[in-house]
């Protein structure tokens, strides 16, 4: 039996209540840092500690991604779509947007699309919300409850923040054009949540410090291009201003 004397012992057979408290970050220029505590230079558990953090984020990793795919049946499932066309836009642009800096706040959110048909001058839906999405919605609140609480940050003023209802209408769609009705779906998305403080907020929470005053000092249509870019969707902007500029000049003959 080998002997590692007293204290040193006792060290090495307990972990601290510490254990598992560091962190990767990835920043976003791609860089990862590890930020770790002054105890932990002279730590045994060191190795272990970092392991178990990894294991944990991979957990969660996975745990997001079967939120996110039955967060999108459902929205599928509670939209109502009109044209083939938009509905696989929708798909497409949702599996991409919730894996953009904004993915992290769409789980606060619940976004439903309607489609109007473009001559339309009224029109009413219903939102049928079934006892399964609102066990998703409560499964999510708890989810991010559980998560501040097991990152030891402090929740105080953010009890209260609760899942938000959020309504997309899209008027009429561009036919044979993917790229311009996904850049239609993105201009709707981005508009909806640069018009109320509560989405401009939820927005500032996926910028990075050196973007936030930029993008506050912007007027609303700016802003809406703006983000367009930020989560990816560049080349859809462009088809949309391009099938905008042919509308337009259609209507003007």
């Amino acid at each position: 039996m080998i002997d590692y004397g007293g204290e040193k012992e006792k060290g090495f057979m307990e972990r601290r209540e510490c254990f598992g408290s560091i962190e990767e970050m990835t920043g976003s220029n791609g860089l990862t840092t590890v930020r770790t505590r002054p105890e932990c230079r002279d730590c045994g558990d060191f190795r272990g500690c970092l392991h178990q953090n990894k294991q944990r984020a991979e957990e969660e990793k996975e745990r997001d991604e079967l939120r996110k795919q039955d967060l999108i049946t459902q929205i599928i499932d509670i939209s109502h779509l009109i044209s083939n066309d938009i509905g696989s836009c929708m798909l497409e642009f949702l599996n991409r947007i919730y894996n953009s800096p904004i993915g992290m706040v769409l789980f606060k959110n619940l976004p439903l699309f309607y489609e109007i048909p473009r001559n339309a001058n009224t029109f009413s839906f219903t939102i049928p919300i079934s006892p399964s999405m609102v066990e998703l919605m409560e499964g999510n609140a708890a989810g991010r409850e559980q998560a501040q609480n097991s990152s030891g940050v402090s929740r105080q003023g953010k009890g209260k923040e609760g899942f938000y209802l959020r309504i997309i209408v899209i008027q009429g769609h561009f036919p044979n054009n993917q790229k311009a009705n996904i850049g239609l779906i993105a201009r709707e998305v981005a508009r909806l949540f640069s018009s109320d403080p509560t989405g401009i907020r939820q927005i500032l929470q996926t910028l990075d410090v050196t973007e936030i005053g930029g993008f506050r000092k912007m007027e609303t249509e700016q802003q809406i291009g703006w983000l367009m870019k930020r989560w990816g969707f560049q080349e859809e902007l462009e088809a949309l201003k391009s099938e905008m500029v042919n509308l337009q000049a259609a209507i003007s003959k």
